[in-house]
């Protein structure tokens, strides 16, 4: 009997091995899939106990997003549209560089400061090298929708991504509840009130934090948007958008959305420091707020890391896989080391380790 029970785990971690090999190219999905999952669970939940079936549950809350989604889309879309379209004319005009990149404000300002040096130090020849700057610029900008189409697949890809998505979520959200009692099926009674356990800590600790983070997006995105509108910022929402994205990089992230919003302002042609330093004003209130009333209800705890870890974190996020990873890294971290500490606690408790 012992030996059959052997064989036949061995011919289990087979099967997960193969399977893990299998499935390894769509785990990002799945991943993608649970987090949504989890924003959404507890508005699926709130309509169950009103005795809306699950399956009419998760169907509704779909449709209220999509709806929440279009709105913004309708919103935002125009003016992306029009200035996409004013920069790529601007870029595949028959101009010279002078006469076309140099007609944004802040690169005629530069191009003012740069004609004043060379006048002073002509050995440096600054004029000649900025305008091979500028024309190195335009042919990268002008090889983006070149680029877009020669890597067709990556594009196709990104799109299978995002639609796939919220599918593989409907699923899970769904039939989720079903999938976790068949997999208490197969673990041994002797483990069986452990795994409860842990299961549920981790679904709670991973639910809260997730769900706390998106609502914190949404929280600094309104409050940074409104803070930039009033001052008088241009594309204040988009801007919005980046500054509550950004803001899930603890210590760093109100930085980035400052950044954003002062070159924004910059290009634009307000060179002048008033603006600057309202911009710097606006968004610290909206820290203070979101550190001193967002932060400590919605999230409760602060993620305690050491800022060096944060820094280190974020640089080896960047140099693994862009500017996403830099965005979660963070999170992703803290993550696993809070599930790490549920494990530990609870296999303590029950004197496995």
């Amino acid at each position: 009997m012992k030996l059959t029970t052997i064989l036949f785990d061995i011919f289990l971690l087979a099967v997960i091995i193969l399977a893990a090999t299998f499935y390894k190219w769509i785990f990002s999905y799945l991943i993608s899939a649970i987090v949504l999952s989890y924003i959404l669970s507890p508005s699926v939940s709130w309509l169950e106990r009103k005795r809306v079936p699950r399956w009419l549950s998760v169907v509704l809350i779909y449709l209220s997003t999509a709806g929440v989604i279009v709105w913004f889309a309708y919103r935002m879309l125009p003016d992306l549209i029009s200035q996409g379209e004013t920069l790529m004319n601007m870029i595949n005009s028959d101009q010279a560089p002078a006469n076309s990149m140099l007609s944004i404000p802040i690169f005629k300002s530069l191009s003012g400061s740069v004609l004043k040096l060379d006048q002073q130090i002509p050995m440096l020849n600054l004029v000649d090298n900025f305008d091979r700057l500028i024309e190195s610029s335009k042919v990268f900008l002008s090889s983006i929708p070149k680029l877009l189409i020669t890597n067709y697949q990556v594009v196709l890809s990104a799109v299978s991504f995002v639609a796939t998505i919220p599918l593989i979520s409907f699923f899970l959200l769904k039939d989720g509840n079903k999938l976790v009692k068949d997999f208490y099926k197969i673990i041994p009674n002797r483990y069986f009130e452990l795994s409860i356990i842990i299961i549920n800590k981790i679904n709670e600790t991973v639910g809260n934090f997730l769900r706390a983070m998106f609502f914190e997006i949404i929280a600094v995105t309104i409050m940074a948007s409104i803070a930039l509108s009033i001052i008088g910022v241009k594309n204040s929402i988009l801007i919005g958008l980046c500054a509550g994205v950004a803001n899930v990089i603890p210590y760093f992230g109100p930085f980035i959305g400052t950044a954003i919003a002062i070159t924004t302002t910059l290009i634009d042609g307000n060179t002048s420091m008033l603006p600057i330093l309202n911009i710097i004003f606006a968004m610290y209130i909206v820290q203070v707020i979101d550190n001193n009333i967002v932060y400590p209800v919605v999230v409760g705890t602060t993620i305690n890391m050491h800022p060096l870890i944060v820094l280190l974190t974020v640089l080896a996020g960047g140099w693994y896989g862009g500017i996403i990873w830099m965005l979660i890294s963070v999170p992703l971290v803290y993550l696993i080391y809070s599930v790490v500490k549920v494990l530990y606690v609870n296999l303590k408790k029950f004197q496995l380790i």
